[in-house]
């Protein structure tokens, strides 16, 4: 790579290279007489001079009050941009680590009959005592289902006091049984199929996705997120019907 492009690659001045390539030529110069040798208005000469003295690619001397430009030697700037490269580098897998981790940690992906577990005992786990978690229901079978619970879930979720609200499939819906702190409403039959096999649950700061097809299941953590789709369940669960 030529010297030109690893300066414009370093983000030095126009005519950075043209003002280098002057001083290395005939130097040393004055600032005057590298405008005159260069051909370059001076305000661009000298905003190109203070970059290239930064990067430590020239460097001055002095006679009297006079000041002259020297130009160091090329490999100088070569390692400054291999050293820059290296950095840059070094830099993204950074910021790549902490995405994977940041993902990682916010947004997690299971699979089995275990992910189903392991997505109802998220909400337990992170629903606020007293509070109430919001459930889209579509399962086509609700024993199994229930059969892939955590054996303590029902104790626990009473334990805290949690109240939730579902909106369910009536043939779904209408196989559970009675509980105080669950009030369920349904998708009526005439407006559209729902009867996807899929559940989700809105709970805290999370989200879980549950494929019951596949037994993938996907937990994100995002308060933005969550609080948006309480509105949305909210509103729709407003104008469903308990019948």
């Amino acid at each position: 790579m030529n010297i030109q492009t690893i300066m414009e690659r370093l983000g030095l001045p126009k005519h950075s290279h043209t003002i280098y390539t002057t001083i290395r030529k005939h130097g040393p110069l004055l600032a005057s007489h590298i405008v005159t040798r260069s051909n370059i208005h001076r305000p661009a000469t000298y905003r190109a001079l203070k970059a290239l003295q930064k990067h430590q690619f020239i460097f001055t001397s002095h006679d009297g009050k006079r000041r002259f430009y020297h130009a160091a030697h090329q490999s100088i700037i070569t390692a400054t941009f291999t050293q820059a490269t290296h950095k840059a580098a070094q830099q993204v897998a950074q910021n790549s680590l902490e995405a994977d981790l940041y993902l990682q940690k916010k947004i997690i992906f299971l699979t089995g009959k275990d992910a189903v577990r392991k997505a109802f005992d998220d909400v337990i786990e992170h629903t606020p005592k007293g509070e109430t978690f919001y459930r889209y229901t579509s399962e086509k079978n609700l024993d199994e289902v229930n059969r892939m619970l955590p054996k303590n879930y029902r104790l626990r979720r009473d334990g805290k006091k949690l109240e939730r609200l579902v909106i369910s499939n009536p043939l779904s819906g209408k196989q559970k049984r009675p509980r105080l702190e669950r009030f369920i409403r349904y998708i009526p039959h005439d407006v559209d199929q729902f009867q996807q096999n899929i559940i989700q649950l809105v709970y805290g700061d999370r989200i879980s996705l549950i494929d019951l097809n596949s037994l993938h299941t996907i937990i994100i953590e995002n308060k933005a997120l969550a609080d948006f789709q309480k509105v949305i369940f909210k509103q729709l669960y407003r104008n469903l019907s308990d019948q």
